[in-house]
Protein backbone atom coordinates (compact mmCIF):
# COMPACT_ATOMS: atom_id res chain seq x y z
CA UNK A 1 0.00 0.00 0.00
CA UNK A 2 1.03 3.58 0.36
CA UNK A 3 3.51 3.35 3.16
CA UNK A 4 7.11 3.37 2.12
CA UNK A 5 9.53 0.51 2.24
CA UNK A 6 12.60 2.52 1.34
CA UNK A 7 13.82 5.76 -0.13
CA UNK A 8 14.06 6.70 -3.77
CA UNK A 9 16.50 9.58 -3.42
CA UNK A 10 17.43 12.27 -5.96
CA UNK A 11 20.63 10.42 -6.84
CA UNK A 12 18.64 7.33 -7.75
CA UNK A 13 16.27 9.34 -9.91
CA UNK A 14 19.25 10.99 -11.63
CA UNK A 15 20.80 7.59 -12.35
CA UNK A 16 17.49 6.34 -13.72
CA UNK A 17 17.10 9.42 -15.93
CA UNK A 18 20.68 9.07 -17.19
CA UNK A 19 20.15 5.38 -18.02
CA UNK A 20 16.86 6.17 -19.77
CA UNK A 21 18.47 8.87 -21.91
CA UNK A 22 21.43 6.64 -22.80
CA UNK A 23 19.21 3.76 -23.92
CA UNK A 24 16.95 6.14 -25.84
CA UNK A 25 19.84 7.85 -27.63
CA UNK A 26 21.35 4.49 -28.57
CA UNK A 27 18.00 3.46 -30.04
CA UNK A 28 17.73 6.70 -32.00
CA UNK A 29 21.31 6.41 -33.30
CA UNK A 30 20.50 2.91 -34.51
CA UNK A 31 17.48 4.31 -36.34
CA UNK A 32 19.61 7.05 -37.90
CA UNK A 33 21.88 4.42 -39.37
CA UNK A 34 18.98 2.27 -40.55
CA UNK A 35 17.12 5.17 -42.17
CA UNK A 36 20.08 6.37 -44.23
CA UNK A 37 22.10 8.67 -42.02
CA UNK A 38 21.71 12.29 -41.00
CA UNK A 39 20.53 13.55 -44.40
CA UNK A 40 16.95 12.52 -43.70
CA UNK A 41 16.92 14.66 -40.57
CA UNK A 42 17.06 17.81 -42.71
CA UNK A 43 13.33 17.29 -43.23
CA UNK A 44 12.83 18.34 -39.61
CA UNK A 45 13.15 21.97 -40.75
CA UNK A 46 10.20 21.45 -43.11
CA UNK A 47 7.79 19.88 -40.65
CA UNK A 48 4.43 21.69 -40.52
CA UNK A 49 4.55 23.82 -37.34
CA UNK A 50 0.76 23.71 -37.01
CA UNK A 51 0.69 19.91 -36.97
CA UNK A 52 3.65 19.88 -34.59
CA UNK A 53 1.75 22.26 -32.31
CA UNK A 54 -1.31 20.01 -32.46
CA UNK A 55 0.85 17.02 -31.48
CA UNK A 56 2.23 18.91 -28.46
CA UNK A 57 -1.32 20.00 -27.62
CA UNK A 58 -2.43 16.36 -27.59
CA UNK A 59 0.17 15.41 -24.99
CA UNK A 60 -0.95 18.33 -22.83
CA UNK A 61 -4.50 17.02 -23.23
CA UNK A 62 -3.40 13.66 -21.78
CA UNK A 63 -2.12 15.50 -18.69
CA UNK A 64 -5.44 17.33 -18.42
CA UNK A 65 -7.47 14.13 -18.76
CA UNK A 66 -5.32 12.42 -16.12
CA UNK A 67 -5.84 15.40 -13.81
CA UNK A 68 -9.60 15.28 -14.34
CA UNK A 69 -9.64 11.55 -13.56
CA UNK A 70 -7.83 12.07 -10.25
CA UNK A 71 -9.97 15.11 -9.45
CA UNK A 72 -13.23 13.19 -9.94
CA UNK A 73 -12.09 10.36 -7.68
CA UNK A 74 -10.52 12.60 -5.03
CA UNK A 75 -13.59 14.83 -4.80
CA UNK A 76 -15.88 11.79 -4.52
CA UNK A 77 -14.00 10.84 -1.33
CA UNK A 78 -14.18 14.32 0.15
CA UNK A 79 -10.71 15.52 -0.85
CA UNK A 80 -9.72 18.60 -2.82
CA UNK A 81 -7.63 18.74 -5.99
CA UNK A 82 -7.34 21.58 -8.50
CA UNK A 83 -6.90 20.89 -12.21
CA UNK A 84 -3.42 22.44 -12.31
CA UNK A 85 -2.30 20.53 -9.23
CA UNK A 86 -3.64 17.34 -10.79
CA UNK A 87 -1.64 18.03 -13.96
CA UNK A 88 1.48 18.60 -11.85
CA UNK A 89 0.97 15.24 -10.11
CA UNK A 90 0.37 13.59 -13.49
CA UNK A 91 3.60 14.95 -14.98
CA UNK A 92 5.65 14.07 -11.89
CA UNK A 93 4.26 10.56 -11.94
CA UNK A 94 5.12 10.27 -15.64
CA UNK A 95 8.68 11.42 -14.91
CA UNK A 96 9.28 8.75 -12.24
CA UNK A 97 7.60 6.17 -14.48
CA UNK A 98 10.01 7.14 -17.27
CA UNK A 99 13.14 6.64 -15.14
CA UNK A 100 12.23 3.34 -13.45
CA UNK A 101 12.41 -0.18 -14.94
CA UNK A 102 9.13 -1.66 -16.15
CA UNK A 103 7.53 1.82 -15.80
CA UNK A 104 6.66 0.98 -12.17
CA UNK A 105 7.36 4.17 -10.25
CA UNK A 106 4.69 6.62 -11.36
CA UNK A 107 1.57 5.33 -9.62
CA UNK A 108 3.15 5.04 -6.12
CA UNK A 109 4.39 8.63 -6.47
CA UNK A 110 0.92 9.84 -7.38
CA UNK A 111 -0.57 7.98 -4.41
CA UNK A 112 1.85 9.71 -2.05
CA UNK A 113 1.23 13.14 -3.50
CA UNK A 114 -2.53 12.70 -3.15
CA UNK A 115 -2.21 12.18 0.61
CA UNK A 116 -1.67 15.95 0.85
CA UNK A 117 -5.09 16.51 -0.74
CA UNK A 118 -7.20 15.49 2.24
CA UNK A 119 -7.04 11.72 1.70
CA UNK A 120 -5.72 8.95 3.90
CA UNK A 121 -2.98 6.66 2.59
CA UNK A 122 -5.50 3.94 1.84
CA UNK A 123 -7.84 6.33 0.05
CA UNK A 124 -5.08 7.79 -2.10
CA UNK A 125 -3.96 4.29 -3.05
CA UNK A 126 -7.55 3.41 -3.95
CA UNK A 127 -7.80 6.51 -6.16
CA UNK A 128 -4.65 5.60 -8.07
CA UNK A 129 -5.56 1.90 -8.25
CA UNK A 130 -9.04 2.60 -9.64
CA UNK A 131 -7.61 5.11 -12.11
CA UNK A 132 -5.01 2.57 -13.22
CA UNK A 133 -7.61 -0.17 -13.70
CA UNK A 134 -9.85 2.11 -15.76
CA UNK A 135 -6.84 3.22 -17.79
CA UNK A 136 -5.78 -0.39 -18.40
CA UNK A 137 -9.32 -1.40 -19.37
CA UNK A 138 -9.46 1.40 -21.92
CA UNK A 139 -6.04 0.40 -23.28
CA UNK A 140 -6.94 -3.30 -23.56
CA UNK A 141 -10.35 -2.72 -25.15
CA UNK A 142 -8.92 -0.23 -27.65
CA UNK A 143 -6.11 -2.70 -28.36
CA UNK A 144 -8.59 -5.46 -29.17
CA UNK A 145 -10.61 -3.10 -31.36
CA UNK A 146 -7.44 -2.03 -33.17
CA UNK A 147 -6.36 -5.64 -33.71
CA UNK A 148 -9.72 -6.43 -35.28
CA UNK A 149 -9.51 -3.34 -37.51
CA UNK A 150 -5.97 -4.15 -38.62
CA UNK A 151 -6.99 -7.64 -39.70
CA UNK A 152 -8.69 -6.00 -42.68
CA UNK A 153 -5.48 -4.25 -43.69
CA UNK A 154 -3.07 -7.07 -42.87
CA UNK A 155 -1.71 -7.10 -46.40
CA UNK A 156 -0.46 -3.54 -45.86
CA UNK A 157 0.95 -4.14 -42.38
CA UNK A 158 3.31 -7.08 -42.11
CA UNK A 159 5.97 -7.86 -39.53
CA UNK A 160 8.88 -10.28 -39.32
CA UNK A 161 8.14 -13.49 -37.44
CA UNK A 162 10.33 -12.47 -34.47
CA UNK A 163 8.53 -9.15 -34.10
CA UNK A 164 5.16 -10.86 -34.34
CA UNK A 165 6.16 -13.20 -31.52
CA UNK A 166 7.48 -10.35 -29.35
CA UNK A 167 4.27 -8.41 -29.96
CA UNK A 168 2.13 -11.36 -28.96
CA UNK A 169 4.19 -12.08 -25.83
CA UNK A 170 4.15 -8.44 -24.71
CA UNK A 171 0.41 -8.09 -25.26
CA UNK A 172 -0.34 -11.36 -23.47
CA UNK A 173 1.84 -10.33 -20.52
CA UNK A 174 0.03 -7.01 -20.22
CA UNK A 175 -3.38 -8.67 -20.23
CA UNK A 176 -2.29 -11.20 -17.57
CA UNK A 177 -0.96 -8.45 -15.30
CA UNK A 178 -4.12 -6.42 -15.89
CA UNK A 179 -6.38 -9.33 -14.93
CA UNK A 180 -4.28 -10.08 -11.82
CA UNK A 181 -4.39 -6.41 -10.77
CA UNK A 182 -8.14 -6.37 -11.33
CA UNK A 183 -8.47 -9.43 -9.09
CA UNK A 184 -6.46 -7.74 -6.30
CA UNK A 185 -8.50 -4.55 -6.58
CA UNK A 186 -11.75 -6.40 -6.04
CA UNK A 187 -10.20 -8.84 -3.55
CA UNK A 188 -7.87 -6.52 -1.58
CA UNK A 189 -7.83 -8.92 1.36
CA UNK A 190 -5.71 -11.21 -0.80
CA UNK A 191 -2.94 -8.61 -0.73
CA UNK A 192 -2.32 -9.35 2.95
CA UNK A 193 -1.96 -13.04 2.09
CA UNK A 194 0.96 -12.06 -0.15
CA UNK A 195 2.36 -9.38 2.16
CA UNK A 196 2.57 -11.34 5.43
CA UNK A 197 4.95 -14.05 4.12
CA UNK A 198 7.05 -11.33 2.48
CA UNK A 199 7.34 -9.35 5.72
CA UNK A 200 7.62 -12.16 8.28
CA UNK A 201 9.97 -14.92 7.16
CA UNK A 202 13.28 -16.40 8.20
CA UNK A 203 15.25 -13.90 6.15
CA UNK A 204 13.60 -10.73 7.49
CA UNK A 205 13.62 -12.08 11.06
CA UNK A 206 17.42 -12.03 10.90
CA UNK A 207 17.50 -8.27 10.39
CA UNK A 208 14.41 -6.91 12.13
CA UNK A 209 12.90 -7.31 15.55
CA UNK A 210 9.53 -9.12 15.65
CA UNK A 211 7.94 -5.99 17.13
CA UNK A 212 9.14 -3.91 14.17
CA UNK A 213 7.67 -6.36 11.68
CA UNK A 214 4.41 -6.55 13.63
CA UNK A 215 4.15 -2.75 13.57
CA UNK A 216 4.68 -2.77 9.80
CA UNK A 217 2.00 -5.42 9.35
CA UNK A 218 -0.43 -3.47 11.54
CA UNK A 219 0.08 -0.38 9.42
CA UNK A 220 -0.39 -2.35 6.20
CA UNK A 221 -3.59 -3.87 7.63
CA UNK A 222 -4.84 -0.40 8.60
CA UNK A 223 -4.22 0.96 5.10
CA UNK A 224 -5.84 -2.10 3.55
CA UNK A 225 -8.99 -1.39 5.57
CA UNK A 226 -8.96 2.21 4.35
CA UNK A 227 -8.42 0.96 0.80
CA UNK A 228 -11.36 -1.46 1.04
CA UNK A 229 -13.63 1.25 2.44
CA UNK A 230 -12.68 3.69 -0.34
CA UNK A 231 -13.13 1.03 -3.00
CA UNK A 232 -16.54 0.07 -1.63
CA UNK A 233 -17.52 3.74 -1.65
CA UNK A 234 -16.56 4.00 -5.33
CA UNK A 235 -18.46 0.87 -6.32
CA UNK A 236 -21.57 1.47 -4.22
CA UNK A 237 -22.08 5.23 -4.23
CA UNK A 238 -19.72 6.85 -6.73
CA UNK A 239 -20.54 5.09 -9.99
CA UNK A 240 -20.93 8.36 -11.93
CA UNK A 241 -17.34 9.20 -10.96
CA UNK A 242 -16.19 5.77 -12.17
CA UNK A 243 -18.03 6.27 -15.48
CA UNK A 244 -16.41 9.69 -15.91
CA UNK A 245 -12.95 8.22 -15.20
CA UNK A 246 -13.50 5.48 -17.78
CA UNK A 247 -14.60 7.99 -20.44
CA UNK A 248 -11.61 10.21 -19.66
CA UNK A 249 -9.33 7.16 -19.95
CA UNK A 250 -10.65 6.48 -23.45
CA UNK A 251 -10.18 10.15 -24.32
CA UNK A 252 -6.59 10.11 -23.05
CA UNK A 253 -5.71 7.03 -25.09
CA UNK A 254 -7.35 8.37 -28.23
CA UNK A 255 -5.28 11.55 -27.86
CA UNK A 256 -2.15 9.41 -27.42
CA UNK A 257 -3.03 7.31 -30.46
CA UNK A 258 -3.47 10.43 -32.59
CA UNK A 259 0.02 11.83 -31.93
CA UNK A 260 1.99 9.61 -34.37
CA UNK A 261 -0.59 10.14 -37.11
CA UNK A 262 -0.42 13.92 -36.62
CA UNK A 263 3.39 13.82 -36.74
CA UNK A 264 3.27 11.88 -40.01
CA UNK A 265 0.91 14.47 -41.47
CA UNK A 266 3.28 17.20 -40.31
CA UNK A 267 6.11 15.47 -42.18
CA UNK A 268 4.06 15.73 -45.38
CA UNK A 269 3.17 12.06 -45.62
CA UNK A 270 -0.18 10.64 -46.61
CA UNK A 271 -1.34 9.18 -43.31
CA UNK A 272 -3.75 6.27 -42.83
CA UNK A 273 -5.09 7.59 -39.54
CA UNK A 274 -7.05 4.51 -38.47
CA UNK A 275 -4.14 2.19 -39.22
CA UNK A 276 -1.60 4.47 -37.52
CA UNK A 277 -3.78 4.77 -34.42
CA UNK A 278 -4.28 1.01 -34.31
CA UNK A 279 -0.56 0.29 -34.55
CA UNK A 280 0.09 2.85 -31.81
CA UNK A 281 -2.23 1.31 -29.22
CA UNK A 282 -0.91 -2.17 -29.97
CA UNK A 283 2.62 -0.84 -29.39
CA UNK A 284 1.63 0.56 -26.00
CA UNK A 285 0.09 -2.78 -25.05
CA UNK A 286 3.11 -4.84 -26.06
CA UNK A 287 5.81 -2.54 -24.63
CA UNK A 288 4.22 -1.85 -21.25
CA UNK A 289 6.70 -4.00 -19.33
CA UNK A 290 9.97 -3.42 -21.14
CA UNK A 291 12.78 -3.73 -18.54
CA UNK A 292 14.65 -0.51 -19.40
CA UNK A 293 13.69 2.79 -17.70
CA UNK A 294 10.75 4.26 -19.58
CA UNK A 295 11.11 1.42 -22.11
CA UNK A 296 14.00 3.42 -23.59
CA UNK A 297 15.73 1.78 -26.52
CA UNK A 298 13.04 -0.87 -26.85
CA UNK A 299 10.44 1.84 -27.47
CA UNK A 300 12.37 3.52 -30.29
CA UNK A 301 13.26 0.30 -32.10
CA UNK A 302 9.91 -1.39 -31.49
CA UNK A 303 7.93 1.63 -32.63
CA UNK A 304 10.04 1.88 -35.77
CA UNK A 305 9.51 -1.81 -36.53
CA UNK A 306 5.75 -1.51 -36.16
CA UNK A 307 5.56 1.57 -38.40
CA UNK A 308 8.05 0.34 -40.99
CA UNK A 309 5.21 -0.77 -43.27
CA UNK A 310 3.56 2.65 -43.08
CA UNK A 311 6.46 5.11 -42.98
CA UNK A 312 9.12 5.36 -45.73
CA UNK A 313 12.51 4.17 -44.50
CA UNK A 314 14.17 7.49 -45.32
CA UNK A 315 12.13 9.37 -42.70
CA UNK A 316 11.49 6.54 -40.24
CA UNK A 317 14.21 7.66 -37.83
CA UNK A 318 13.07 11.28 -37.92
CA UNK A 319 9.45 10.27 -37.36
CA UNK A 320 10.31 8.17 -34.30
CA UNK A 321 12.56 10.90 -32.90
CA UNK A 322 9.81 13.55 -33.14
CA UNK A 323 7.24 11.18 -31.63
CA UNK A 324 9.61 10.34 -28.79
CA UNK A 325 10.40 14.00 -28.19
CA UNK A 326 6.71 14.77 -27.75
CA UNK A 327 5.62 11.75 -25.75
CA UNK A 328 8.77 11.02 -23.72
CA UNK A 329 11.39 13.76 -23.57
CA UNK A 330 8.82 16.46 -22.84
CA UNK A 331 7.55 14.47 -19.85
CA UNK A 332 11.13 13.77 -18.80
CA UNK A 333 12.20 17.42 -18.96
CA UNK A 334 9.12 19.00 -17.39
CA UNK A 335 8.78 16.29 -14.77
CA UNK A 336 12.46 16.60 -13.89
CA UNK A 337 12.06 20.35 -13.36
CA UNK A 338 9.03 19.84 -11.11
CA UNK A 339 10.83 17.18 -9.09
CA UNK A 340 13.90 19.40 -8.72
CA UNK A 341 11.74 22.31 -7.54
CA UNK A 342 10.14 19.99 -5.00
CA UNK A 343 13.54 19.01 -3.64
CA UNK A 344 14.71 22.63 -3.54
CA UNK A 345 11.66 23.71 -1.54
CA UNK A 346 12.49 21.11 1.07
CA UNK A 347 16.17 21.99 1.31
CA UNK A 348 18.97 19.47 1.62
CA UNK A 349 17.24 17.25 4.19
CA UNK A 350 15.68 13.86 3.47
CA UNK A 351 13.36 14.01 0.46
CA UNK A 352 9.67 14.01 1.10
CA UNK A 353 7.31 11.19 0.44
CA UNK A 354 7.38 11.59 -3.33
CA UNK A 355 10.93 10.24 -3.40
CA UNK A 356 10.13 7.30 -1.19
CA UNK A 357 7.21 6.00 -3.21
CA UNK A 358 8.93 3.69 -5.65
CA UNK A 359 9.56 0.99 -3.07
CA UNK A 360 6.03 1.09 -1.69
CA UNK A 361 3.30 -1.46 -2.07
CA UNK A 362 1.00 0.89 -3.98
CA UNK A 363 -0.95 -1.00 -6.57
Amino acid sequence: MANSRGARRPEQLKRGAFAAIVFSVLGLLTLVKISGGLDAWRDLAHIDPIMLGIAFGLIVLTWLFDSLRMRALVHSLGGSLSILEGMRISVMGAFVCNVTPFDTGGEPVQAYLLIDKGLTAGQSTAVVAVKAIMNAFARVSLGFAASAALLFSRSQWSLPLGMDIALSVGTTLYIIVFLFSLYLVFKPEKISVLVVPAVRNRFTMRFFKPETLDTALERIDHELREFREALQEFISNRRPALAAVLLLSYAAWIATMLIPAVVLTGLGLKTPYVQAMGVTIIFYLASAYAPTPGSSGAAELGFAALFSSIVPRAVLGLFVAVWRMITYYLNLALGGVLMALGFMRRGSGPPDRITRADNSDAM
